[in-house]
């Protein structure tokens, strides 16, 4: 007999909790999290912190919320309320965490939006935060409708050592929000295996760099396909996306792609991206994120710019594991050295 899964349950932090908030900060520290402090954080240091700020939530400057299955705990996040008498609507997002062994399960999403509505119910309505710039984060925050002000560069040093830069983010609550395209994840998962398996053409028959991309119209048909062609055609604007668009745009005669979803094995570069706004796509699904060029939340965030006059709904990280391994291996391969498994 199957037992059922406890729910995720999201409370308030209390004094209780300290030693188990200090082995997350200490957790968290020790895999390079960017949250202020250098390892190794000595466990009575993390508590000290805690200790700390606990108390300010019981002074009404701080909301500190966990998120439990169980009795374990998986996540936490701060709220600081702005003191400012200038800035009584504002507040910032801070301290928030994951556990290493519950990536990737909706913990950290629950917790900002439990966040989001302890700010609501304080009458702050302006949130802002600074995030490290590491794979994932911003995209993660842009998913949630942050919107990016701007980079600092050797903002902090790493845990593990090294400056590192970080993005400062905004949102403003019940803003209006441009519409989002609705999302299936089966079918993104059945595009994304289009994409991928037109990559696989790419390095297959053209030994190009394996990216494929399919454009789909609002009624879910595919109206635009195409992978990288800039070595055979020598053609520097030739990436995937590009290709797909323009067949998009042949076929549905219009230079405007409104409504369509644009699906690409890697996330798009700046040139694609402003394309992508300039053809009014709805929403880009993307598999593997690009660290060094990617413009979609990695390294730029262009997609979402509240200076367009149309901002793309993203999607990443559909079959990202076997798009980027493809993409490791066209690389070892022209390195001479042996594939990835």
């Amino acid at each position: 007999m199957q037992t059922e899964e406890p729910s995720l349950r999201i409370a308030p932090a209390g004094r209780g909790d300290r030693d188990a908030l200090a082995a997350l900060l200490v957790e968290t520290v020790a895999h390079n999290g960017s949250v202020g402090f250098m390892h190794p954080l000595p466990l009575e240091e993390a508590r000290a912190f805690w200790a700390g700020a606990l108390e300010a939530a019981e002074r009404g400057e701080r909301v500190v919320l966990c998120a439990w299955r169980g009795g374990q705990l998986l996540g936490t996040g701060s709220l600081a309320l702005v003191q400012a008498p200038s800035q009584p609507h504002r507040a910032e997002l801070t301290k928030v965490m994951t556990a290493t062994a519950a990536r990737g399960l909706g913990v950290g999403a629950a917790l900002v939006r439990a966040l989001e509505q302890a700010a609501r119910e304080r009458g702050r309505r302006l949130i802002t935060l600074d995030a490290s710039l590491v794979e994932g984060a911003s995209g993660f925050y842009r998913r949630l409708g942050y919107h990016v002000a701007g980079d600092i560069p050797e903002y902090a040093y790493k845990p593990l050592g090294g400056l590192g830069a970080t993005r400062v983010f905004w949102k403003l609550l019940d803003a209006r929000e441009p519409p989002a395209a609705a999302a299936d994840p089966a079918t993104d998962e059945r595009f994304m295996r289009h994409a991928l398996a037109l990559a696989e053409r790419a390095e297959q028959e053209y030994d190009e760099v394996p990216v494929g991309a399919v454009l789909v119209s609002p009624d879910g048909e595919v109206v635009g396909a195409g992978w990288n062609r800039n070595i055979r055609d020598h053609d520097p604007s030739a990436h995937a996306e590009i290709v797909a668009m323009r067949q998009g745009g042949a076929r549905l005669g219009n230079h405007r792609l409104v409504g369509c979803t644009l699906y690409v094995t890697l996330e798009p570069c700046a040139m694609c991206a402003m394309a992508m706004v300039h053809a009014r796509i709805a929403r880009v699904v993307y598999a593997a994120t690009d660290p060094k060029t990617g413009a979609a939340g990695s390294v730029f965030d262009l997609l979402a710019d509240p200076r367009h006059n149309h901002r793309v709904a993203v999607t990443g990280g559909v079959l990202a594991a076997e798009a980027g391994t493809r993409l490791t291996n066209y690389f070892r391969r022209k390195r001479g050295k042996p594939p990835l498994t």
